[in-house]
């Protein structure tokens, strides 16, 4: 073999320009040898071959084992429940095991236990639904509440707007009629030194000019005190409404706080009966294995020993095709 292979390679001669070694192919081909030797010697290798078989036969027994016990394990699971299904139906149907009787005066204390936590659970349920419903009515009694006093400042704040708008057209006629009487003061002037016949008549129109400046400044004044009158009343109405605003944000916190602790107790009584719940189940199993051993004669208990019957059965054999392995 060594020989037929050192002359293949010999005859292998590089192209031009390549790089010195062998040929990529010759990397299979060693490969492919190397595989046909390790299958020649496994062929002739008995005791090999043996401890191999072992191997595989040990892992597969090994496999075999694990998914038997794993549905041996999912059938003695089936198994409880068919038991523990046989005592609440005892329990529910009020069946008279002999042996029993102290089982079913435990359950009636949990039963009696569960029911005084329903009625308390209901109480409290109630409590939230009528602070939630006081809370709703609260809620919509504020926003009235705000809506009032909004439509009860609104007219103020339009009227004195509308008398800032007065206020700034009175200024600016004030202000031309303040320019027109300097006009006519420097026309007296002017007339005093030329003596002008129209300075009597110049005085006249200054005099009448003061006045109507004066009713206008006036005018101007009362408007402003009114104003005055109307920002005291928005005043007056936002400070009652910052005051109902902080009131009523003390208020929803007192609410929000009350409800979240009677949930809070609400949620503890459902925690309180699910572990009322849970102790009944093993008082369940041991009810009904029990019955199991008794197999008291009753119509309705039927369907759970035959149940329990098939799953024993399957047990058996599964616990046999272990042992066999």
């Amino acid at each position: 073999m060594r020989g037929f292979l050192e002359n293949i390679f010999a005859k292998q001669t590089p192209p031009p320009g390549s790089s010195e070694g062998l040929p990529y192919w010759t990397f299979w081909l060693l490969l492919f040898v190397i595989l046909l030797l390790v299958v020649f010697i496994f062929l002739r290798d008995k005791g090999l071959r043996r401890r191999i078989n072992l191997f595989l036969f040990g892992a597969k027994k090994k496999l075999i084992k694990l998914r038997l016990q794993t549905r041996l394990r999912r059938e003695c699971r089936k198994k409880d429940e068919f038991i523990r299904s046989l005592g609440k139906k005892i329990w529910e149907e009020k069946i008279k095991i002999p042996m029993g009787e102290k089982i079913h005066q435990e359950l009636e204390k949990l039963e009696q236990n569960k029911q005084d936590l329903e009625r308390e659970s209901k109480d409290v349920l109630s409590k939230i639904k009528g602070l939630e419903a006081d809370q709703e009515k609260f809620i919509q009694k504020h926003k009235d509440s705000v809506t009032e006093h909004e439509s009860a400042r609104k007219p103020y704040k339009e009227k004195s707007a509308d008398i800032k708008d007065e206020e700034r057209v009175l200024e600016v006629t004030v202000m031309e009629k303040q320019k027109e009487l300097e006009g006519v003061v420097r026309g007296i002037n002017a007339s005093r030194n030329k003596a002008d016949d129209r300075l009597e008549e110049l005085i006249k129109l200054r005099e009448e000019m003061d006045e109507t400046i004066k009713k206008l400044v006036g005018k101007r004044l009362d408007l402003e005190k009114e104003r005055k009158d109307h920002q005291e009343k928005i005043d007056e109405l936002d400070k009652k409404l910052k005051a109902i605003e902080e009131g009523d944000k003390k208020r929803t916190r007192e609410f929000h706080k009350e409800i979240k602790e009677w949930k809070r107790n609400k949620e503890k009584l459902l925690e309180k009966m699910e572990h009322v719940e849970k102790k009944k189940d093993p008082l369940f199993v041991l009810l009904g294995k029990q019955t199991d051993e008794t197999r008291e004669n009753h119509q309705e208990l039927s369907v759970f020993y035959s149940q329990i019957d098939r799953s024993n059965e399957r047990i058996g054999e599964l616990e046999q095709q272990i042992k066999n392995l």
